[in-house]
């Protein structure tokens, strides 16, 4: 009978044992999933911090990675430059009192009301408007600063 004690004590202890490593490897991955989650929110700020830190010093020629910063100002005009191509293909054009889309052929502009000249056409088609380099909002001739997001507009 001690025989069959004995081994019943080792499949309790076994049993225990398994157990214990189970809860201990549910216990490991609850926390490795509360580490991801952090470093994930982390990631996350820090993401925020370089965009905050690039809105306040992308027009400063002092700012610290200026070539990073040049490198974005680069792709957001290229961006700009490709939708612009993409309106010309989908033959749209800027109503020139709200901006809104239109047609090429539109005669009235569908959200402000403003009647369309053939000239604004060819203006918008032309592209003799200034835009800011970073938003690439039209900007008057005489703006120094743009309107939208605030950039120095340098005269070209």
């Amino acid at each position: 009978m001690a025989f069959f004690e004995q081994i019943g004590k080792r499949l309790t202890d076994a049993g225990q044992n398994v157990a214990q490593q189970t809860k201990d490897f549910a216990d490991v991955t609850k926390l490795n999933n509360a580490i991801s989650e952090k470093e994930k929110k982390i990631s996350q700020i820090f993401l925020l911090i370089g965009q905050s830190y690039y809105e306040r010093h992308k027009n400063d020629s002092n700012a610290e990675e200026l070539d990073k910063i040049s490198e974005v100002n680069s792709l957001y005009s290229d961006i700009f430059k490709n939708r612009e191509q993409i309106k010309q293909i989908k033959g749209i054009a800027k109503c020139p009192k709200c901006g809104a889309d239109l047609p090429l052929n539109a005669a009235f502009c569908n959200i402000c009301g403003a009647k369309i000249q053939e000239e604004d056409i060819e203006n918008e088609k032309n592209n003799t408007q200034r835009h800011c380099p970073i938003c690439h909002s039209v900007v008057s001739d005489d703006d120094m600063f743009c309107n939208n997001c605030g950039t120095k507009i340098e005269n070209q």
